[in-house]
C-alpha cells in the first residue's frame, strides 16, 4: 500500500509525465514493420490454436470446446481487423476487390452465426491478404 502511494507522489512530482504507468515513459513507440510483425504472429498464433482445437474436439467437452473456440475466433476477428486497418489505406485502389470482400466479413456480419464456419472464412481471407502483403513488399519473402 505504500508503494502504491509513493508512486502516486511521485508521478505528481513529475509535471512532465503524461502517462498512466511510470516504468513506461521511457519506451519509444515501435515502427510500423514492428507493429505488421507482432499483429501477424498474434494472428497466426491465433489460428493455430483454433485449428488445433477443431482437431481435437472429440477430446474436449462441448462446452469448453465452445468456449476456446469461441475465444480464439474472437482473437481472430480482432487481429484481422487490426492488420487490415493499418494496412488498408496504401491498398484500396491496388486491391479493391479483395478488400471490399475483407471489409464486408469483418464489419457488415454477413456471416450467420455458425463462428466456426465464420472463422474459416476469415482464415481463407487472411491466408490471401497475407499473400498480397508479400506481393506488395509490407512483409520479406519466405
Amino acid at each position: 500500500m505504500s508503494h502504491d502511494i509513493t508512486r502516486d507522489r511521485n508521478i505528481e512530482e513529475d509535471e512532465n509525465y503524461e502517462g498512466a504507468d511510470l516504468e513506461l515513459r521511457d519506451i519509444p513507440l515501435p515502427n510500423t514493420g514492428n507493429i505488421l510483425y507482432s499483429i501477424l504472429n498474434s494472428l497466426n498464433h491465433n489460428i493455430a490454436n483454433f485449428y488445433a482445437y477443431t482437431k481435437f474436439k472429440d477430446y474436449i467437452s462441448e462446452k469448453t470446446l465452445d468456449m476456446e473456440l469461441l475465444q480464439r475466433s474472437m482473437s481472430i476477428h480482432r487481429d484481422f481487423s487490426a492488420l487490415f486497418l493499418h494496412t488498408r489505406e496504401e491498398l484500396v485502389l491496388v486491391y479493391p476487390d479483395l478488400l471490399e470482400q475483407a471489409e464486408k466479413l469483418l464489419f457488415r456480419g454477413n456471416t450467420g452465426t455458425d463462428f466456426i464456419n465464420y472463422t474459416r472464412k476469415l482464415c481463407k481471407l487472411i491466408n490471401d491478404y497475407k499473400k498480397m502483403l508479400y506481393r506488395e513488399g509490407y512483409l520479406p519473402e519466405l
